[in-house]
């Protein structure tokens, strides 16, 4: 038997964002929907009650019915059932928005043993259902510990933060957690929707190689999440997954379906430096479909970094063509008469890594090897003729800017080659015994023969660098010349 709704709607003092209310604006949007009935916890603490529309003799806590008067404690303790006119009630769950604008004074939540989840009919029993709203139970809440009773058969808390039963999904991340970096706990495979919406504390966050599936709005306005690595094992990204505010971020070579709305670049003026490891153009979904001319949007701010063999598919597919700009990720090679200097890309699925160097096109003359482990440390090297060996820079330093760029780019120096000399080569990821990934490509040494350069040291003024159409020049006297010393005008 349904009961009259003891309260009707009060006020709405501003409009939706994608049928939502402005979590960032909560003083200027707020609305209180109808509930069922109201009774207080042991704690003193005031709960509004809907009844369930998917959990039969149930109830859930109602949606953004909270204000000071409610909650009197700074830990919300939610009951494992309650009695209303004579009828018992297990609490099964909380409607979308359960605590949006709770009051600040209230730190934690802990769910009770009968929680299963988010009753999402609740919401739209008022609203009506959207496929775009970004749901999320406790979605502009206040809290920073979310727990759950140890018997709960269905989730468990880790440090506060809410996970499902098997430590398979992360379901909640609180908004107001003070961490400013966190490693979601290994085994996890999806992150779900919402989970970190509208965390401004979050900087730092290490996602586990199990990770397959990121909901729609994981991170929709997390703002202090400037940058994300993902791992290899990442294979799809949902609607609005990605603040607007986030710069840069890597994805690996097994994503195949990204939302073609993932990132919210209408909200913010960024640039986004986009690199995705896989040779195959990820598929862009547009509501659940992948087929057909679907738009990358936002694709005109963003920088496109892709495997070098695969730029032409980039160049060519849908949505991802039209992109600011599309790159190769691997750096060049920079040589000079006897030297080359070597980078290539972290394959975070890579135990190892290796590197062969020939001196024919048809690579059957090896001239040298060399073995790289996971963190592109080399652990051997095998010459077939006097080269001198290579040699390794440091992999970590104090400096920030060179620890950051060696996690994405492993990197070495051969000495003793020959000048003037084309040279072939392979690069192979290995899982194990596995190849993964190979990448192959020549350099050429230069030439030491005497340049329109040589004594220059001596002249007065000194030769000048400058750039030009994006070629860095020197300026002696009244000629250029290249880099290299060849003479480029008078």
């Amino acid at each position: 038997m349904r009961m009259v709704y003891h309260q009707m709607i009060l006020f709405i003092l501003g409009a939706c964002v994608l049928c939502a209310p402005d979590i960032n604006a909560q003083e200027q949007w707020f609305q209180v929907y109808p509930y069922d009935f109201a009774l207080s916890n042991a704690e003193g603490d005031s709960i509004v009650y809907c009844l369930s529309m998917q959990y039969e003799d149930a109830v859930v806590i109602g949606p953004m019915t909270n204000n000071e008067s409610l909650y009197r404690t700074d830990s919300l303790v939610i009951p494992d059932s309650v009695i209303y006119d004579g009828i018992t009630y297990p609490v099964v769950g909380c409607g979308d928005w359960a605590f949006f604008n709770s009051p600040a004074h209230v730190k934690s939540v802990t769910l009770p043993r009968t929680y299963i989840g988010c009753d999402t009919a609740i919401l739209n029993r008022y609203v009506g259902g959207t496929e775009n709203i970004f749901r999320g139970t406790f979605a502009g809440s206040r809290f920073e510990r979310i727990y759950v009773k140890e018997d709960n058969p269905f989730y468990c808390s880790i440090d506060g933060v809410l996970y499902d039963k098997d430590i398979s999904q992360l379901i909640a991340y609180p908004p107001e957690k003070q961490d400013t970096s966190y490693s979601i706990a290994s085994g996890i495979h999806k992150i779900e929707k919402s989970a970190f919406l509208n965390n401004s504390h979050l900087r730092h966050l290490d996602t586990p190689n199990t990770l397959h599936r990121i909901e729609s709005f994981a991170f929709y306005r997390a703002d202090s999440l400037k940058e994300i690595v993902l791992k290899d094992s990442l294979q799809y990204l949902g609607i609005l997954t990605i603040t607007g505010s986030t710069n840069k971020i890597v994805l690996g070579n097994r994503i195949s379906i990204i939302n073609e709305y993932f990132w919210d670049y209408t909200e913010r003026s960024t640039i986004l430096s986009l690199t995705i490891y896989t040779t195959t153009p990820p598929l862009l979904e547009k509501n659940g479909n992948t087929f057909g001319e679907n738009k990358l949007y936002g694709s005109e701010y963003i920088h496109l970094y892709v495997p070098r063999k695969s730029l032409h598919l980039y160049q060519q597919a849908a949505g991802w063509k039209d992109c600011a700009s599309i790159l190769p990720i691997e750096p060049p090679i920079v040589t000079g008469v006897d030297t080359a200097s070597v980078s290539w890309v972290q394959n975070f699925s890579a135990t190892g890594y290796v590197w062969t160097l020939y001196t024919d096109e048809a690579k059957t003359q090896r001239f040298m090897s060399l073995t790289f482990d996971a963190n592109g440390h080399l652990t051997n090297i095998d010459i077939n003729s006097g080269l001198m060996p290579a040699r390794m820079p440091a992999l970590y330093s104090e400096n920030g800017e060179e620890e950051r760029r060696f996690a994405e780019y492993y990197s070495f120096t051969i000495s003793g080659l020959s000048p003037d000399t084309r040279y072939y080569y392979t690069r192979q990821s290995l899982n194990g015994t596995e190849v993964i990934d190979e990448e192959t490509g020549s350099f050429e040494t230069q030439s030491n023969e005497p340049t329109g350069l040589n004594g220059c040291e001596n002249i007065t003024p000194a030769p000048q660098k400058f750039l030009e159409n994006g070629q860095m020049l020197i300026r002696s006297g009244n000629a250029t010349y290249n880099v290299q010393g060849s003479n480029i005008r008078e």
